[in-house]
C-alpha cells in the first residue's frame, strides 16, 4: 500500500459538488474529482448537489450517470438550486446533517460548489461545523487574475454562503485558484486516455478533448485547462502534495466583488496552501482516471 492509500484509508467523505462532466461548454473538473476519489481508498459515502457549473436537475443527471459508468451506487441528494436558497432546507442539507450527525467527528466534507448547501446545514444546524472532521473547500483566489478582483466563481455566486462557511468553526483547508492553476491538464494526458479503446476510455476522451480546445481557443491557455476541483480532492487523499500555509481571510458577502477574498488580523485563520507538488499530483491523478480505462 502506497503512502497516499495509508493516508486515505478507511476515511469517511462527503462530497458538495456541481458536476457537469459531458455537458458542452462546462467545465468537467467535478467529474475527475469524483473518479480521483472513486479511485482511492476512502470510504465515499454520498454527493450533494449544488447549482453552479450547471443547474441542479443538470448536475444530478450528470452524477448518475457518471457513477452508473463505474458501476457506483452511493446515494446523490439534489439540493440548491440558487443563492436565494439559502438558509432554506432541502434534501441534500437534510442529508448532509443526518449524516455528519450521526458520525460526529468522522466525516470530511468535500466542497466543489456554490456553498449554499453547506452554509444551509451549518444555519439549520448549529452542531453541524463542530461535528465535522474537517472542511476541504476549493474556492476563492489571492492572486489569479481576473478573480483576485471580482471574486471566484464558486464563492462568487455565494458570497454570503462563503463568508458563512470560512468563518464557521471547523478546522478548513482552502484550495484556491491559485494553487489549483499549477498542474495542468495537456494533450498528453488527453493522448493517454486515447490509446485505450474501452468504452469508457471513449467517454472520458471524448469529455477531455472538447474542454482542452476550448481553454485554448477561448481563454488562451495555450498549454491545456486547469483541474480545478481534482486538486482539491487531491488534498484529502495526500495532503503532502501540498505545503501548509495559516492566513487570517475574510470574505465578501455581497455586491459586484461577492466572494472576494481579504486577508485581514480580524479574519477567520485557515489553511489555505500556497505550492502543490504538480509533477506528483498529476502522477495520482492521471493513474486514478486511467485505471477505468
Amino acid at each position: 500500500m502506497s503512502s497516499t492509500d495509508a493516508y486515505a484509508a478507511h476515511k469517511r467523505v462527503l462530497v458538495d459538488c456541481d458536476p457537469a462532466i459531458g455537458v458542452r461548454n462546462r467545465d468537467l473538473d467535478d467529474g475527475l474529482a469524483l473518479l480521483l476519489l472513486l479511485a482511492s481508498p476512502v470510504e465515499l459515502e454520498g454527493l450533494t448537489i449544488n447549482f453552479g457549473n450547471v443547474a441542479t436537475d443538470v448536475g444530478l443527471s450528470v452524477a448518475q450517470d457518471l457513477l452508473q459508468r463505474v458501476g457506483s451506487s452511493i446515494p446523490i441528494v439534489g439540493g440548491a438550486t440558487s443563492r436565494h436558497d439559502l438558509g432554506v432546507s432541502n434534501p441534500a442539507v437534510d442529508f448532509l446533517i443526518d449524516s455528519v450527525r450521526a458520525a460526529p467527528g468522522e466525516i470530511s466534507l468535500l466542497a466543489l460548489a456554490p456553498l449554499t448547501n453547506v452554509a444551509t446545514a451549518m444555519t439549520l444546524d448549529r452542531t453541524f461545523a463542530g461535528n465535522l472532521r474537517e472542511i476541504v473547500i476549493m474556492g476563492g483566489s489571492f492572486g489569479f487574475k481576473p478573480f483576485k478582483w471580482v471574486g471566484e466563481f464558486n464563492f462568487h455566486l455565494d458570497g454570503a454562503a462563503a463568508a458563512r462557511v470560512i468563518s464557521a468553526p471547523v478546522p478548513k483547508t482552502l484550495i484556491t485558484m491559485d494553487v489549483c492553476s499549477q498542474a495542468v491538464v495537456r494533450q498528453a494526458q488527453l493522448d493517454r486516455v486515447r490509446t485505450h479503446t474501452s468504452e469508457f476510455a471513449t467517454y472520458l476522451g471524448d469529455a477531455i478533448e472538447p474542454w482542452l480546445s476550448l481553454n485554448r481557443r477561448v481563454f488562451r491557455r495555450a498549454k491545456g485547462f486547469f483541474p480545478w476541483d481534482g486538486v482539491a480532492a487531491a488534498y484529502l487523499l495526500d495532503p503532502s502534495l501540498f505545503d501548509s500555509n495559516a492566513v487570517a481571510i475574510d470574505v465578501q458577502s455581497s455586491g459586484l466583488r461577492s466572494g472576494r477574498l481579504g486577508i485581514s488580523d480580524r479574519g477567520t485563520t485557515i489553511n489555505a496552501p500556497t505550492r502543490l507538488d504538480a509533477d506528483r499530483f498529476m502522477t495520482l491523478f492521471m493513474d486514478a482516471l486511467i485505471s477505468y480505462c
